[in-house]
């Protein structure tokens, strides 16, 4: 774990967000330490994305607060905001690859953006890429690839950036059965790592409970329980923690 263990990296508060009429996020609280793996679990429409999706201003919340770093997000004109994006790796479910750019392009492109040259761009991205174990894909095509792979070039693109912070939104919902283990087995050796603080927004149970330092239950816009996998799931206190754990047995 890197030298900055147990320091504040991020705080939410009174967090709040509407579609129309209907509250999707009522006024959620959260702190999240350096070198932490948090795995937000709940049933779809809890607003479990769309929190993770505030935290950078992707999706633009409409109440509460929002620290990065000590640095207030939530306000931050565009070009302030660029700049603290580029500490927040983002995982999202659709894998969002450049179908015309080349695997080692994708993954090197916003470096690019922020002003790398191209020979320290592209050293990043080979970096990256062999961390997900696809040094060996860097000149082939998004449609040359497994879905899969494809995803773990998104993982490449997240980590390329050096970030201090990665948001995962639920990275295996797009994938078939059988590819979800690739992508898993490349996630729990990231945590295992300590390289990076991870919020992860997943329906994995197995893996939350291997690979979390805290749980977070969310139901309908709101977090209903909180505490380490053990405790979340051997003695929930929640509908939801209930739910969850019969899933574990099965």
């Amino acid at each position: 774990m890197n030298g900055e263990q147990g320091r504040l990296l991020l705080k939410i508060e009174g967090l709040g967000k509407r579609y129309h009429r209907r509250r999707v996020l009522k006024g959620i609280n959260l702190k999240l330490f350096s070198g932490e793996t948090i795995i937000i679990m709940g049933p779809s429409g809890c607003g479990k994305s769309t929190l993770v999706r505030c935290i950078n201003r992707l999706t633009e919340p409409d109440e509460g607060r929002i620290f990065f770093d000590g640095l207030e997000v939530t306000g931050l004109p565009v070009s302030q905001l660029a700049i603290v994006r580029r500490k927040i790796g983002f995982v999202f479910q659709q894998f969002n690859l450049i179908q015309r750019l080349n695997v080692l392009e994708n993954v090197s492109f916003a470096l690019r953006l922020y002003g790398q040259s191209k020979n320290e761009a592209e050293e990043r991205g080979i970096k990256a890429l062999s961390r997900v174990g696809l040094k060996s894909k860097a000149f082939n095509h998004p449609g040359e690839l497994s879905g899969g792979e494809q995803q773990r070039v998104g993982i490449a693109r997240a980590l390329a950036l050096e970030p201090r912070l990665m948001l995962w939104d639920e990275p295996t919902a797009a994938l078939d059965p059988i590819l979800v283990g690739e992508v898993l087995e490349i996630m729990e050796e990231l945590v295992n790592s300590k390289d990076t603080t991870m919020l992860v927004v997943t329906h994995e149970v197995g893996f939350a409970h291997r690979a979390a330092n805290r749980i977070l239950l969310m139901n309908q816009g709101e977090i209903v329980e909180e505490g380490k996998p053990e405790t979340v799931f051997a003695a929930p206190r929640s509908e939801i923690g209930e739910k969850y754990k019969k899933l574990l047995k099965n």
